[in-house]
């Protein structure tokens, strides 16, 4: 047994196919079902039952596919452990932010990190939690901070902190800045969504249908900044988290407004390979944006009328 096949037998359970599972791996289709087939020879089981519409685990292909996912992480751990004993802590650390964190959190961060830290080459991918999720997946991140999910297979979860959705609007509308409101009494609303692969667009929709949200019309734009761009500027409107207009509390460039009745909030996870453990750098960055966000979380829940 080797930990070249179990790193295959994790790809074609997740992925569902040897097809898929070497496009994931930069592999063959028929090394990866060579490998495979002498994983099963040296554990005398049968992993998958294989038929024209894909592959699906066996028992034992499930209860090895569990064994290998920590087997996997076990030895990256090892592998970084032992660099870590290094004296100083070098490498390439990429990760995955939503526009929701890069605007308030990344700055900060990254102004102490990098000069704390001068050998550690950072990159940092700005985009929504659907394609930050799947370069982790890929391996091309090391790590993303999103919203929680239910198709994060493959993926250890994290909790990070919790924010809140906050309404916001052009300043000099209906209410005062920092009013809260019941989205149920409003008139209908012309309201800026992200597009249906934002994780936040399914709950935000649920909340109009339980609460019974006047909707007039619905704007699908897929650009943070350009959505703050247009309310501020129209009678349009848009409902985001707190993080992202922590500036506004005080500039007062846009109107916010608490939501209330019931509040609304969105959770921050950390995403991440279940079969390897982050390097020694990417683990130092990690915990920088941790400490950041949890701040900034704590901001936006206790200035925008909640306390702890």
């Amino acid at each position: 047994m080797r930990l070249r096949q179990l790193r295959f037998l994790v790809a074609v359970v997740e992925e569902g196919s040897f097809t898929a599972a070497a496009s994931r791996l930069h592999a063959t289709q028929s090394g990866i079902s060579a490998q495979i087939k002498l994983l099963e020879e040296s554990l005398n089981a049968q992993l998958f039952d294989r038929s024209v519409a894909g592959v699906v685990p066996t028992a034992a292909g499930k209860l090895a596919y569990h064994r290998a996912t920590h087997i996997l992480r076990e030895a990256s751990a090892m592998i970084c452990d032992v660099g870590a004993l290094q004296d100083a802590v070098t490498g390439t650390v990429s990760a995955g932010l939503m526009p929701t964190t890069t605007r308030s959190v990344v700055a900060p961060v990254l102004e102490k990190f990098a000069s704390r830290y001068p050998d550690i080459e950072i990159k940092v991918e700005e985009a929504y939690s659907a394609h930050l999720c799947s370069g982790v997946m890929s391996g091309r991140l090391d790590f993303a901070i999103v919203p929680p999910s239910d198709s994060l297979v493959g993926l250890k979860s994290t909790h990070l902190d919790s924010d809140i959705e906050v309404f916001v609007t052009a300043p000099n509308q209906n209410s005062p800045h920092l009013a809260s409101v019941n989205l149920a009494d409003v008139e209908p609303l012309k309201l800026v969504l992200p597009g249906p692969e934002n994780a936040r667009r399914a709950r935000v929709e649920e909340f109009i249908r339980t609460v019974n949200v006047p909707v007039d019309k619905i704007m699908e734009l897929d650009a943070m900044m350009a959505t703050l761009d247009l309310v501020a500027k129209s009678d349009w409107v848009t409902i985001v988290p707190g993080c992202l207009v922590i500036d506004d509390i005080a500039s007062g460039v846009r109107s916010l407004h608490p939501i209330e009745k019931p509040v609304m909030s969105l959770d921050y996870v950390l995403v991440e390979q279940s079969t390897r453990t982050l390097s020694p750098a990417a683990q130092l960055l990690c915990d920088a944006l941790q400490e950041e966000l949890s701040a900034v979380c704590l901001h936006s829940r206790t200035k925008l009328g909640f306390s702890e």
